[in-house]
């Protein structure tokens, strides 16, 4: 699925596992093609194994729409199991993604989303389609676009840092998003 969009960025060498990924490899048009497994240096600074070099930028963006937008008291609980409560009256949006999308659980009251140009914190649990985020006195309104991780340049989480949060590689993190996310270039 990725190879059509590092394709379309201009990429023209993979390193792939076997013959049957060289042979799509080569159907998708890449021109340098190796087998073989990549190795990462497990104590290396985790920019470098998911190639966040010096004078580059994040290849990839994780993005979904809001989808309800909710105003609340303090008190109030958030999600499931209410692992979260309101400190004060506050605005919640719902964005449409969760666990069955890839989106770790463990992200749960740990993460920040990008909304409307503003980090946001992840607030209660994240649920199989949806997550919420706490946008304060903020009014986001349905259909905006809520950035979990992308360009830090652009004032959104790089994958870096949900990485951390969700206690894995970014290598992880990206490898583990489902088939309903829409993959495109940009």
């Amino acid at each position: 699925m990725v190879g059509p969009v590092a394709r379309a960025a201009g990429l023209t060498g993979v390193i792939v596992s076997d013959e049957v990924d060289a042979s799509t490899a080569h159907g998708i048009g890449f021109a340098d093609i190796r087998m073989g497994r990549r190795h990462f240096d497990t104590d290396a600074a985790p920019e470098a194994a998911y190639g966040f070099l010096p004078g580059t930028r994040p290849v990839l963006s994780l993005e979904a729409e809001v989808v309800a937008v909710k105003h609340v008291p303090a008190g109030a609980g958030v999600s499931y199991g209410y692992t979260f409560r309101t400190a004060r009256p506050t605005t919640l949006a719902l964005i449409g993604l969760g666990y069955s999308d890839g989106v770790p659980r463990l992200a749960s009251n740990r993460a920040q989303v990008l909304v409307n140009g503003i980090r946001r914190p992840l607030v209660g649990r994240i649920a199989m389609d949806q997550l919420v985020v706490d946008c304060g006195d903020d009014q986001p309104t349905t259909g905006d676009i809520a950035t979990l991780f992308g360009d830090p340049d652009h004032g959104a989480p790089p994958a870096t840092d949900w990485a951390e949060w969700t206690e894995r590689s970014p290598l992880d993190l990206t490898a583990g998003l489902g088939v309903r996310i829409a993959r495109r270039p940009r």
